[in-house]
């Protein structure tokens, strides 16, 4: 991969990104809207409110800015044969993509430290094992990423992506919102297997310093209370990284 090059798309991936206000809206605008709602209001989830308020944060900030973003620009690009002609000259396949999807996974990250920071300051108390949160946030751009790529495949044109990103969105979301209300083991077990599920366990487990169901635990504790979570979600990761590298279509069907 040429890091120069990758770069310099990423640059002119980032300006066209500006100029498409509906994108542009969705990426930058609403997961911060939403994020910092939760800023000043995750004690009123109960006892491990933060952990949930990051979490929440952190993943609609990975399927809104990572996910859709990905999947509308790469569809876009491949609609307008941007990517063939790019494919045609000396770039590598490697650096392509990394020049068109870095500039979506820069921003997450921005994001995240710029609302999670802002938690901290407001009210929260600082993430007790920084190290799961890290993890998560790096597996889940990696996963998001590596799914809008796969999306594209069954996304015809730009303006239809809201609509086939939906799937993953509402069932990452779900597992959010359903860990939020109940600590089952069974639930447990269910939510880990929906993408973005390990990723919800994760943040909350290195936020407040507990296991899964809510049982404060020491430093090592977290670490292996957190092993079925961070397998869930290497292995979608994993799914994801695969399905993209098999499937991913450099220009429309004809």
């Amino acid at each position: 991969m040429n890091l120069a090059h990758a770069m310099a798309l990423g640059r002119t991936e980032f300006r066209l990104l500006r100029r498409n206000k509906l994108v542009a809206s969705i990426a930058v605008a609403m997961p911060l809207v939403v994020g910092l709602a939760l800023v000043t209001n995750g004690g009123s989830f109960g006892e491990q409110g933060w952990g949930m308020a990051a979490a929440v944060q952190v993943l609609q900030i990975l399927l809104m800015t990572v996910y859709l973003t990905v999947t509308t620009a790469l569809t876009a690009r491949r609609q307008d044969l941007f990517l063939k002609r790019l494919r045609s000259g000396e770039l590598s396949d490697v650096t392509i993509l990394v020049g068109l999807v870095g500039p979506a996974v820069l921003l997450a990250v921005v994001q995240v430290v710029l609302l999670l920071g802002a938690t901290v300051a407001v009210d929260a108390t600082p993430p007790r094992n920084p190290l799961l949160v890290a993890a998560a946030v790096v597996l889940g751009a990696v996963m998001f990423a590596a799914a809008g790529m796969a999306t594209t495949v069954f996304t015809p044109n730009p303006e239809t992506a809201q609509i086939t990103t939906m799937p993953v969105f509402l069932g990452a979301m779900l597992a959010v919102f359903v860990s939020m209300i109940t600590r089952t083991e069974t639930v447990r077990w269910v939510l880990l297997a929906i993408p973005g599920g390990g990723i919800t366990e994760l943040i909350r487990t290195g936020w407040v310093g507990a296991r899964w169901d809510g049982t404060r635990v020491g430093f090592a504790e977290q670490l292996a209370s957190a092993l079925p979570a961070l397998g869930a979600s290497v292995l979608w990761s994993a799914v994801a990284v695969l399905a993209a590298w098999r499937w991913f279509r450099w220009e429309p069907r004809r």
